[in-house]
């Protein structure tokens, strides 16, 4: 009887584990997550740092396969694919988005706007994500945040050197969001292209110039091979941030824990990405230096010019879309409060 009682709790036992085994299996959800980025540069190492780090954070309960360009959708087609649910998510930016929101681009990089620390403050301190989530209310998405940064961008590639606002005219340049309504004010025709087909246009002189991205993954694009000039800094992009976005459904299956797994790592990729960035960057300047490619730095008049352009821009559509007034005068009033700070806290050598 005694041996009988054992086998009994033994089957029992099994049982219970059988059961606890299976429930952390059916517990397992597996997420797409197509980006918009060629494999090799730098935002793709970003999308798939961030999916590395749900996985293992999760222990294995949400596995995020990350994936690029074309593998399921266009690359420039992801953010359909994430509202009709053909993927869970989306690694991309904003400025893409701009003939469905025109208030997009002001969530992912700003013509002579915001830097990568000003937009974090934004984001985290301030009512960014809020805005975010508000721009997106009617599309089918559960979440939408950063996932990543680039730093400045070379300002542009280009056959010639480009030095005066009169050098626009007439050039077939590749390029996105508002930056691209900028030059086609002034005379340039403007061409929006996915990053694998820059290479290609440049080389063949479709393009007259090209910007898009930064150093590091301009080098992996190969674009010091079909070009003699670049023209730093980027003041038409002196960052650009990374958006993650997830399908309603997918997200609402997730336990709330997930769900603050995801943001949390969501944020780390944005803040170690920063660093990585700027070393990777480093590295490719001085490959294009060795290569001898020819740099022309922008003139303070230039950029100053530009400023003032990019400005009344933003004015003439903030009197014509009453979303895009206000997220913009919610990061002018930013960039005012960080300035106060850093008139007393950040020394002149680090101006």
């Amino acid at each position: 009887m005694k041996g009988k009682g054992l086998w009994i709790f033994a089957v029992i036992g099994v049982f219970l584990l059988g059961s606890v085994v299976s429930g952390f299996t059916q517990d397992k959800i597996t997420w797409r997550m197509q980006s918009s980025w060629p494999k090799g540069i730098e935002a793709q190492y970003q999308a798939d740092l961030f999916a590395k780090k749900v996985t293992e954070m999760s222990n294995g309960r949400l596995i995020i396969n990350s994936l690029t360009a074309g593998s399921v959708v266009g690359g420039l087609e992801v953010f359909d694919a994430v509202n009709q649910g053909v993927i869970d998510a989306s690694h991309s930016i904003s400025s893409y988005w701009i003939g469905k929101e025109p208030s997009a681009p002001l969530f992912a990089a700003i013509p002579l706007g915001m830097d990568a620390l000003q937009y974090s403050i934004w984001f985290y301190q301030k009512n960014g994500m809020d805005l975010w989530k508000e721009m997106y209310a009617k599309y089918n998405f559960g979440f939408v945040g950063p996932c990543g940064l680039n730093t400045a961008e070379d300002f542009l590639w280009a056959h010639k050197p480009i030095q005066k606002l009169t050098d626009f005219k007439g050039l077939k340049i590749r390029t996105v969001g508002y930056w691209g309504e900028i030059v086609t004010k002034l005379g340039a025709r403007v061409v929006t292209l996915p990053g694998g087909e820059v290479y290609g246009a440049l080389e063949k002189k479709i393009l007259d110039a090209a910007e898009f991205a930064n150093p590091s993954a301009d080098y992996v694009m190969g674009l010091h091979q079909v070009c003699k000039y670049v023209h730093v800094p980027g003041v038409h992009q002196p960052t650009t941030i990374s958006e993650l976005i997830v399908n309603k459904k997918s997200w609402e299956k997730l336990s709330p824990d997930l769900q603050a797994l995801v943001k949390e790592a969501a944020k780390a990729t944005t803040f170690e990405a920063w660093g990585h960035c700027i070393m990777e960057d480093y590295k490719a300047i001085k490959k294009f230096q060795e290569h001898g490619t020819q740099f022309i730095k922008l003139s303070p008049q230039f950029i100053q010019e530009l400023k003032k352009y990019a400005e009344e821009h933003y004015a003439e559509k903030a009197k014509k879309d009453p979303f895009f007034a206000k997220v913009y005068q919610s990061q002018q009033d930013l960039i005012k409060e960080y300035g106060i700070w850093g008139s007393f806290m950040v020394p002149e050598y680090l101006k």
